[in-house]
């Protein structure tokens, strides 16, 4: 038949359709997804790092407290400081070999009665805390930042999926339908033809046999024969 070629050209047509959606929507298409989690994942860093540091410096401290009391005469609160000082220790960090610097400074100069240079070591070591919690504060701030936009990105990156998804599932349901129209539909330029045949002289049904689609033909084949 005259037209069985011409009929996979629409199926070819909806599987291009098909694969081009599937191509839009891809998550790998979304660059700013990944970047906002890698600021994300590099806040996170810097707000472990700034509690850790912390923790490492109040670590430094307890050692030195411990290191002190055993120089203490023996006594319940000797007794009492050395185990929860060693309690403290379980639940902080390695110490920070700077700040167990400063710390024996400090305990030196308390021990050794140097009140002036004990008082010029803690005012910088207190300086020192309020840097560490600045740093903290500013990194908890900047990952409730990134934590914010990645939820705003993510529920607007959603929206858009879903967007693309319905515009997809429509051009999906025009192209079945103008696929189906094409198969199974009589255009005026197939009309035409099986008209201009007759008046030729070809026999009505030979005409409609050699100009309609396969499928329709097929059908209307098997429609004949059920009638019959």
């Amino acid at each position: 038949m005259k037209t069985r070629a011409f009929a996979f050209v629409p199926v070819l047509l909806v599987i291009a359709a098909v694969t081009g959606g599937a191509w839009l929507i891809k998550p790998s298409l979304f660059p700013g997804s990944s970047r906002r989690a890698a600021v994300s994942a590099g806040t996170t860093a810097d707000l472990i790092q700034a509690d850790t540091a912390r923790a490492a410096a109040a670590a430094a401290s307890v050692v030195k407290i411990a290191e002190a009391n055993t120089t203490a005469p023996d006594s319940p609160a000797k007794s009492f400081i050395s185990q929860e000082t060693t309690v403290a220790l379980s639940h902080l960090p390695t110490p920070d070999a700077a700040s167990l610097i400063e710390a024996e400074r400090r305990k030196n100069a308390v021990l050794s009665g140097n009140l002036d240079e004990a008082r010029r070591l803690y005012e910088s070591a207190a300086e020192k805390a309020d840097k560490l919690a600045r740093e903290r504060d500013a990194a908890i701030s900047a990952k409730l930042a990134s934590d914010t936009a990645l939820a705003t990105a993510a529920a607007a990156e959603h929206a858009a999926q879903v967007q693309r998804l319905a515009a997809l599932a429509i051009a999906l349901l025009c192209a079945g339908l103008w696929l189906y129209a094409r198969i199974y539909g009589i255009t005026p330029a197939t009309l035409g033809t099986v008209v201009a045949d007759i008046r030729a002289g070809a026999n009505p049904v030979q005409a409609l046999d050699t100009n309609l689609a396969p499928w329709l033909h097929a059908r209307v084949a098997r429609a004949a024969k059920l009638a019959a």
